[in-house]
């Protein structure tokens, strides 16, 4: 009998153990790029329709840019389309300082029901108000339910972006605000160099795990840990910095992240074609090494 329990117990074993295996195996998140060639002195940038060629022959699943507004939309819109690519993040910004109304563009709802049958999350960035000012609550949870609202008729979702200098730019306080708004299309970024560059002594695990049903967007980037500069600091090619990414990418597989991972492209002074292939490289290789 003893005999017996003991092997029953080493099958379970065996079993969870391969369970969890065949999670790991089978994490493949989606890859794309944002901030291709924006803050780098003295570059010209590659026309829009050049840069989505460039993601593509890099093998990027897809790209992020500032939402559209207009004719603009559709147009940009096809031109991904066309390439075979997805759109996964439109950022947006609003400002819970200005008159009731006019917190966004009015052609905004219309450009998020645009996005209705794709992979997209729209990404908000807070202004307005000083880094985590009670003020900015009671608009911003007013303002993230409305769009909300829009969100879920496009079948979409709104995401904060944790950004420096943003009234939402510490990820703690952004969890406290995604409570307050309490509703099922809004929740937050975990935007790796903003992270680090207002959080970076704390412990991203145990937020993440805890808020991870909330958590609609991950970027990262290669990045040199104890520094504040961004160009060549905490915004680099993923084959470059300290920071390690394979701990961050198996610790989202573990608890559940299942969204497209973000590569932040910001200030990268490199040629475009030649980081981007090499952070692509970089990707599959850490990729492959959780698995």
């Amino acid at each position: 009998m003893i005999i017996h329990r003991v092997f029953g117990l080493y099958l379970a074993v065996v079993f969870l153990a391969g369970a969890v295996a065949g999670q790991c195996a089978s994490w493949d998140p989606k890859f794309y790029a944002y901030c291709v060639e924006m803050g780098v002195p003295g570059v010209k940038a590659h026309s829009f329709p050049e840069q989505v060629g460039m993601l593509k022959d890099a093998g990027f699943d897809g790209c992020g840019y500032a939402i559209w507004l207009g004719e603009e939309m559709d147009k940009n819109l096809k031109i991904i389309d066309d390439a075979g690519l997805q759109g996964y993040i439109f950022w947006v910004s609003v400002n819970l300082k200005a008159e009731q109304g006019k917190m966004y563009d009015s052609r905004l709802p219309d450009a998020i029901r645009k996005l209705k049958g794709r992979s997209a999350v729209v990404c908000v960035l807070l202004t307005g108000f000083k880094a985590g000012d009670p003020q900015g609550m009671e608009p911003g949870v007013k303002v993230l339910r409305e769009l909300g609202d829009v969100a879920a008729v496009a079948g979409v979702r709104i995401s904060i972006y944790n950004h420096v200098g943003n009234w939402t730019e510490s990820l703690p306080f952004i969890v406290e605000v995604i409570r307050k708004v309490d509703h099922p299309q809004v929740g937050f970024n975990f935007n790796l160099c903003h992270w680090l560059k207002v959080d970076g002594n704390a412990d991203y695990r145990p937020l993440l795990r805890d808020n991870v049903k909330k958590l609609f967007v991950v970027t990262i980037n290669g990045a040199q840990t104890g520094t504040k500069a961004w160009t060549n600091g905490l915004i680099q090619p993923l084959d470059k910095g300290d920071f390690n990414n394979g701990s961050l990418m198996a610790f989202i597989a573990e608890i559940g992240y299942a969204g497209p991972v973000g590569l932040m492209c910001y200030g990268v002074p490199d040629d475009a074609r030649d980081h981007l292939a090499r952070s692509m490289a970089a990707w599959r290789k850490l990729k492959g090494n959780i698995r």
